[in-house]
């Protein structure tokens, strides 16, 4: 989250704990944030009386729960790594150990979070949320066109992008495991495909842009000092609060 003069730093608390935490800020205070970003609940709207939009990106299920189990597996400090590794707890394992994270991305854009139960009415919520509050949807498996939807949508100029902490290697993963995952996340599932039409709506009403821009970014060079710019996790941060805070 940054502002014109004030930040707050909010890595540290879970969605449900960074929202509790905003409510207690001042109106006062909180009428000067221009951003509030990361992996957020829906709702935060609801408590910035200068108001807002919202910007998603979505990922396609079964490949967000595979990263998200492998990494684990590389974060030592992650809460459930030391369990998963001396375990040698399976992605199976995983989801019976967590299911409040199943259908997570049902539940975040539903604005339920961990807590409760994520059932078809909470569906049904996330994909009115989607459709009446939310600027840009986009695809994590198509980030370059969500990319300059962003950039149609407020006017945005982003002369380069690099994708970061991308796993080399892809282990390979059983029918079943696939299976399992599918079948506890069957909202999300479902939530995606609906992000989709969303998506690829928004792609036909801006296609001179995107087709002008896709051409635009695989010309443009990738000059060393941007490129070292982005490498810093400060510089790229502000770079992109500052893109986001020019649509507010």
């Amino acid at each position: 989250m940054n502002g014109s003069t004030t930040r707050f730093r909010s890595s540290r608390l879970t969605p449900t704990e960074f929202g509790q935490r905003f409510k207690t800020f001042s109106e006062q205070r909180r009428r000067r944030f221009r951003v509030v970003r990361g992996h957020l609940l829906y709702g935060i709207h609801e408590f910035l009386p200068q108001g807002a939009t919202y910007i998603t990106m979505l990922r396609e299920p079964v490949a967000r729960l595979l990263s998200s189990y492998h990494f684990i597996f590389r974060r030592p400090l992650h809460p459930l790594h030391r369990k998963l590794k001396t375990g040698r707890l399976s992605v199976e394992d995983l989801i019976r150990m967590t299911p409040h994270r199943q259908n997570l991305q049902c539940r975040f854009i539903s604005g339920i979070g961990a807590g409760g139960i994520c059932d078809e009415r909470v569906l049904d919520v996330a994909k009115e949320n989607l459709t009446r509050s939310f600027r840009v949807v986009g695809l994590c498996e198509r980030f370059q066109e969500s990319l300059l939807l962003m950039m149609a949508s407020f006017g945005w100029e982003v002369p380069f992008y690099e994708n970061r902490k991308v796993a080399k290697i892809r282990p390979s993963v059983q029918p079943g495991v696939i299976d399992a995952i599918r079948e506890h996340n069957r909202l999300d599932l479902e939530l995606y495909e609906f992000a989709k039409k969303l998506f690829e709506e928004n792609l036909r009403k801006n296609a001179d842009v995107i087709r002008d821009g896709l051409a635009a970014l695989q010309a443009t060079p990738k000059p060393a000092s941007f490129n070292k710019f982005c490498r810093s996790t400060e510089g790229a941060g502000r770079f992109l609060l500052s893109k986001v805070a020019s649509a507010l």
